[in-house]
């Protein structure tokens, strides 16, 4: 995957923030899914208790900027910073607007090289929270077509471990039809045997019939 400013950003940021709950979300988040070409900031939510410390660490890599108030947005912690690059970072917790409030759950994260990422299910919860119907929709696109995917790989392994299975079974079967073609064939000679037996002593016993009293 190319990498852009907000990016590269993100993987600056990460060590920064180590032993605090945070995460990467928004545009950047949906550039790494696949849903947005130009991301245009970095976007982190982190736990209430770690937004202090958040705050502090960010200003050793990029400057803070005013804050405007929204009218719709009412988050208990929000602050904003650009970084040497220009690029903007915005620092969230406590996420609420006039929807209603939003928890974030660090444990729902998932770090992939080094980077801390939210995830997609979250972020239709956030956009929606924030007004943004158009991100709803593509990251519930985007979440149906994951789900599909995954669905269908599963049942791609059930049919290979199916296929495993008969050409066991049928290796087994013919294993099996073997040792009873076996069988029935000693049963067979078994058979003749008994009565090549039976007719020699049948003959003997005649022999002996025939044979006069005086002998």
């Amino acid at each position: 995957m190319k990498t852009c400013a907000p990016l590269a950003l993100a993987h600056k940021v990460a060590p920064l923030l180590d032993g605090l709950a945070w995460g990467v979300g928004g545009s950047v988040l949906l550039y790494t899914l696949g849903l947005e070409a130009a991301p245009h900031d970095l976007d982190l939510v982190v736990s209430e208790q770690d937004f202090a410390q958040a705050e502090a660490r960010l200003l050793a890599i990029a400057e803070p900027l005013p804050v405007t108030p929204h009218p719709s947005y009412r988050s208990r912690h929000f602050a904003r910073f650009a970084a040497d690059d220009g690029t903007a970072i915005e620092l969230i917790a406590g996420v609420a607007s006039h929807l209603g409030n939003w928890t974030f759950q660090p444990e729902r994260t998932e770090t992939r090289d080094g980077v801390r990422w939210m995830a997609a299910e979250d972020w239709v919860e956030l956009y929606r929270l924030f007004g943004r119907p158009y991100r709803v929709a593509q990251l519930e696109n985007w979440l149906a077509a994951r789900d599909a995917q995954r669905r269908a790989d599963e049942l791609e392994i059930r049919a290979a471990w199916l296929d495993d299975t008969v050409d066991a079974l049928s290796q087994t079967l013919a294993r099996q039809q073997q040792e009873l073609d076996l069988l029935q064939e000693q049963l067979r000679l078994l058979y003749r045997q008994t009565q090549r037996g039976g007719d020699d002593g049948a003959t003997s016993g005649s022999l002996r019939d025939e044979i006069p009293p005086h002998y």
